[in-house]
């Protein structure tokens, strides 16, 4: 598992132990930023592609294995995966694309391999870990037959890892999750399920206090929130139900993507009808002068259903600004 050409600091935890998952988040002492290439002084500035992806829970091991793999091709910096608690795929995502002398990939897969324990991948060159954890904000569910997914639904978690950009220095935090099923009505807002909208609120809120935490005691930084949101971002930014997340994150002044981005002609997932137009998966960011949304695409051709959005941020270092104006 060990690969002797990592530093310890940046390796994968995949096996660790459970009780030792929730440690602190603190800097490492040797998460320096690079700034050979624009010298010591120079402020600088790096381009972040994040991307996040369903994987698909009844995809097989070949297939999930080679959707990540193909997604890791088209060169993102960090993935975010959902619906990833099959150990086979688990094992060859890490075998394969983490613990290998050539692989340039590190990541973590919280243990054990249940449903809400969502593996977070980053480029090894580009980033220094400098912590990780995951938070369960809602306990196993009884949600009803109605709707997509099992009637129970089980705990509900945020998986936090926290990075430095090796370019600016900043640091950069991934909460990865996925949201109950079957809770948007075709007007947009919340449907009469009352059970899994409870369960979303309860997540939602959850998350909200991730947040809140990470600004007022945990140091900040720029914070990401990827994941199957299972609400159709084109529908929700007209109901606006404070639920669901144009409202709910809005609150916290985060953005979907599709915010400054606009919305892509496809969507994020395809239905057994062969609809594939909704946007259900996101990745939210807090845009401030540190963080500067430039791009985005749906990589199409996977096995899963959802397909991977990939989107690209500029994130400036310290002194790229002189007078309001960018200049990095």
């Amino acid at each position: 598992m060990w690969n002797p050409r990592r530093l310890p600091a940046a390796r994968l935890a995949a096996l660790g132990l459970v009780g030792a998952l929730a440690f602190s988040l603190s800097p490492a002492a040797d998460a320096q930023p690079s700034r050979a290439a624009a010298g010591p002084n120079q402020p600088v500035a790096s381009t972040v592609r994040i991307a996040t992806f369903n994987t698909a829970a009844m995809s097989s091991t070949r297939e999930g294995f080679s959707d990540v793999k193909n997604l890791l091709a088209a060169g993102p910096d960090i993935v975010a995966l959902q619906e990833m608690s099959s150990w086979k795929k688990r094992e060859k995502v890490r075998i394969q694309l983490l613990d290998c002398e050539t692989c340039q990939w590190d990541g973590w897969i919280p243990v054990p391999a249940v449903q809400g324990g969502l593996p977070i991948l980053w480029r090894s060159d580009k980033f220094t870990m400098l912590g990780r954890d995951w938070i369960q904000v809602a306990p196993e569910t009884y949600v009803g037959p109605k709707g997509a997914g099992p009637s129970k639904m089980n705990a509900k978690f945020i998986v936090r890892v926290r990075l430095r950009d090796n370019t600016t220095g900043r640091t950069i935090w991934i909460l990865n999750t996925h949201f109950v099923p079957t809770v948007q009505a075709s007007h947009g807002g919340r449907n009469s399920n009352r059970k899994r909208i409870q369960l979303y609120q309860k997540h939602m809120v959850g998350l909200q206090s991730v947040i809140d935490r990470i600004a007022n005691d945990e140091g900040g930084g720029l914070v990401f929130v990827t994941g199957d949101f299972n609400v159709n971002y084109r529908k929700d930014k007209i109901r606006q139900d404070p639920v669901f997340p144009y409202a709910a994150l809005g609150a916290k002044k985060f953005r979907a993507s599709y915010n400054k981005l606009g919305e892509p002609g496809t969507g994020t997932h395809v239905l057994r009808n062969g609809f594939d137009k909704r946007l259900i998966d996101y990745v939210h960011y807090k845009p401030t002068r540190r963080v500067i949304a430039l791009g985005q695409r749906i990589v199409t051709g996977m096995n899963s259903d959802h397909r991977p959005l990939v989107v690209d941020f500029k994130v400036t270092g310290k002194g790229c600004y002189e007078r309001g104006q960018l200049i990095c």
